[in-house]
Parts: C-alpha cells; sequence; structure tokens
C-alpha cells in the first residue's frame, strides 16, 4: 500500500516538477553552448585576420583569394558579435553571479569594438584579447581554477579599458 501511495505521489506531483527542471536545464546548456560556439569563431576570425596580410601575397589570384577570406572571417565576426549581443540577456540565467554579468559586458564589449572606428589591427587585438580571457574563464576546466581566477581579473581590467571614454582630441 505504502509502495502504491508513493508510486502515485511521485507520478502525479514529483514528475512534472522534475521535467520543468530538465527543459530549464537544457535551454541552460543550450545557451552555453552557443555563447561558446560564437565565442570560438570570434576568436578564430581575428586569428585567421590578424596572422594573414593581403600585401605581402605576390600573385594577383592569391591576393584576390585572400582578399575574399577576409572579407569571409569579416562577415563571421560581424555575425558572431552581432549574435552575442542580441542573445547577451540570456546569458543571465545561463549564468550565476558575477560571471552573468561578465557574460553580458563582453557580449556587449565584443560588439562595441567590432563596429567602433579603431584601426582594424587594433580592433582584432582587443578582440582576441578579450575573447581568449572570456573563454579561459568560462570554458576551461574547473581544475584549472588559478588560470580561471587571473582570466576574470584580467577580463575585468581589458572590459574597463574598453569602457572608458574616449580622450577628448
Amino acid at each position: 500500500m505504502t509502495s502504491l501511495l508513493t508510486l502515485i505521489v511521485a507520478g502525479r506531483y514529483v514528475q512534472p516538477l522534475l521535467e520543468v527542471r530538465n527543459r530549464r536545464f537544457q535551454v541552460k546548456m543550450r545557451d552555453r553552448e552557443k555563447f561558446q560556439a560564437n565565442m570560438l569563431i570570434v576568436l578564430t576570425a581575428t586569428t585567421q585576420l590578424l596572422g594573414s596580410s593581403v600585401a605581402t601575397m605576390p600573385t594577383g589570384t592569391t591576393r584576390s583569394a585572400l582578399r575574399e577570406e577576409h572579407a569571409r572571417w569579416r562577415t563571421q565576426l560581424d555575425e558572431a558579435t552581432t549574435y552575442l549581443t542580441d542573445h547577451s540577456m540570456q546569458l543571465l540565467y545561463a549564468y550565476i553571479g558575477s560571471l552573468s554579468d561578465l557574460s553580458v559586458r563582453y557580449s556587449h564589449n565584443a560588439r562595441a569594438v567590432w563596429i567602433s572606428d579603431r584601426d582594424e589591427h587594433r580592433k582584432l587585438t582587443a578582440l582576441r584579447d578579450i575573447t581568449e580571457q572570456c573563454h579561459t574563464l568560462f570554458f576551461d576546466s574547473p581544475v584549472f581554477l588559478r588560470h580561471r581566477a587571473r582570466a576574470m581579473t584580467e577580463l575585468e581590467r581589458l572590459l574597463d579599458e574598453l569602457e572608458e571614454p574616449a580622450p577628448a582630441q
């Protein structure tokens, strides 16, 4: 009789709560995966753009192909930073405490840097630097707690620098 009563209570009250909790967890994990995927796109595209130069290519065909690659990588950067900004509020629920604030700050600063009027090398360097620190903080193994703590401090410093108003000229 007791097992039958337990089965009824579990099926009627506990199981729906567990299903809701499972859906919330899946949404949270999906948001984290998309955050990481777009962050890796930013990191890859900035690395590619910083590492290749159109001016050093000797032939017209190679130079033309590299220009097309650069345009493609810039498009990827634009789309990834747009996605990060447009979906940054979802990160408030995917992370807790100061991590949620940092994820939103990173997202908005990444887009702000990309659309800023800085020269391209400074944009790419700033994007690469904040993205490396952010990726270390959010996605390195918990075993590397010291690295993650350093990355958090460095990310906050870099974001503070980017958020400072430009000096009057």
